[in-house]
């Protein structure tokens, strides 16, 4: 009976949280069939051939699911010592990229080595939740310099944002970091410096960055700058109708320079429709929602602290991305979550699913 208990105990696919993986397999499968849609049409407009885009996409698929397995099996011990490894690699890699690598659209952002690019500073996104977590853990059980620790981490990161520059990452990681600081419970003697000196820092990026001011203005004004990308995506959402054109027959969103990575939620509401696009989202919603529910359930601040956090940084992700795409927000180039073209984000959001369900087994364990 003991031999039972252990085996089942220790077994992957008991333990696994299902509404969490499996809505991760079929966004996966959803961003493989949406690239290969593409493929095809990129073959005219670069240099490299049709194949190598979904060549390149598998890549990172079956790189992302190396990583989702691989963390979910950790103890929180190793989470812990993975994550800090995470963050000190991010921090440094995203130093060089300022110093040693060439601008890319007018960003330094990425480190490319042959064909590929990385941006490391995606790394930065889920171990900063949990180091961020395991010192606010620390401050409320020994009222301790903590907290100021937490608050030069945060320092940091947006610091090399802000130079490389990336306001959008910026802005993702604060709210999901100040939820966190929030839900904490923490004095508002904390909260409001930090709420009042990030308004401070945002207004000075919206006059100090012209890509920040143009976005912002030509999203309230519409006779400033150009709205191409914006109208082909909204075109695309009418064009697609609720059961969309079908697979391949999509004409509008394909020309849309991003439509592989940022806007590549047009590709879905015209050649998927409404109805699939909801459907979609509902995908992140439950994962989402399930992230919340068994963080309700746990009486580990640590293992609650991590969880909303990673969910609210994923989901956040998510929305800035749709909204973009139906012009409720400024455009922001950030992709979305195992659909979008993009290796260093298809690692980023692999580590958080990751640690998410690593961080369920652990609570349903406890």
């Amino acid at each position: 009976m003991k031999n039972k208990n252990y085996i089942e105990k220790n077994n992957w696919w008991n333990n696994v949280d299902k509404f969490i993986l499996i809505p991760t397999f079929i966004l996966l499968l959803v961003g493989i069939i949406s690239i290969s849609s593409i493929t095809h049409h990129f073959s005219s407009r670069f240099y490299f051939s049709s194949e190598l885009l979904l060549k390149k996409h598998l890549i990172f698929c079956i790189t992302g699911i190396i990583i989702v397995l691989t963390l979910s099996q950790l103890s929180l011990k190793n989470l812990i010592f993975v994550s800090f490894f995470l963050f000190f690699v991010g921090i440094t890699l995203t130093l060089c990229t300022i110093f040693f690598f060439p601008e890319t659209k007018g960003a330094s952002r990425w480190i490319k080595l042959f064909s590929f690019s990385f941006q490391p500073s995606e790394l930065l996104k889920p171990s900063f939740i949990i180091i961020s977590s395991v010192l606010l853990g620390r401050y409320k059980l020994k009222n301790d310099y903590s907290i100021y620790l937490n608050i030069f981490l945060l320092i940091v990161i947006s610091s090399l944002l802000i130079i490389q520059p990336d306001f959008g990452m910026f802005i993702l990681v604060f709210v999901a970091w100040l939820i966190q600081m929030v839900t904490s419970r923490l004095k508002l003697k904390i909260i409001l410096p930090i709420l009042f000196s990030f308004l401070l820092v945002s207004s000075l990026c919206f006059f100090t960055l012209e890509h920040v001011k143009f976005r912002i203005l030509n999203f309230f004004f519409s006779d400033i700058g150009d709205n191409y990308q914006i109208t082909k995506s909204l075109n695309s959402f009418e064009n697609g109708g609720f059961f969309g054109k079908g697979l391949g027959e999509g004409s509008i969103a394909k020309n849309l320079p991003d439509v592989h990575s940022d806007f590549i939620f047009a590709l879905i509401g015209e050649e998927f429709g409404s109805f699939s696009a909801i459907i979609i989202l509902t995908m992140y919603l439950i994962m989402y929602a399930r992230a919340h529910l068994i963080s309700q359930r746990s009486n580990n601040f640590f293992i609650i602290s991590s969880l909303t956090g990673l969910s609210n940084i994923l989901m956040f992700q998510v929305i800035i991305n749709v909204s973009s795409a139906l012009n409720i927000i400024p455009t922001k180039g950030m992709t979305l979550p195992f659909i979008s073209y993009g290796g260093s984000s298809f690692i980023s959001s692999s580590i958080i699913i990751g640690f998410m369900l690593l961080l369920a087994k652990e609570s349903k364990n406890a």
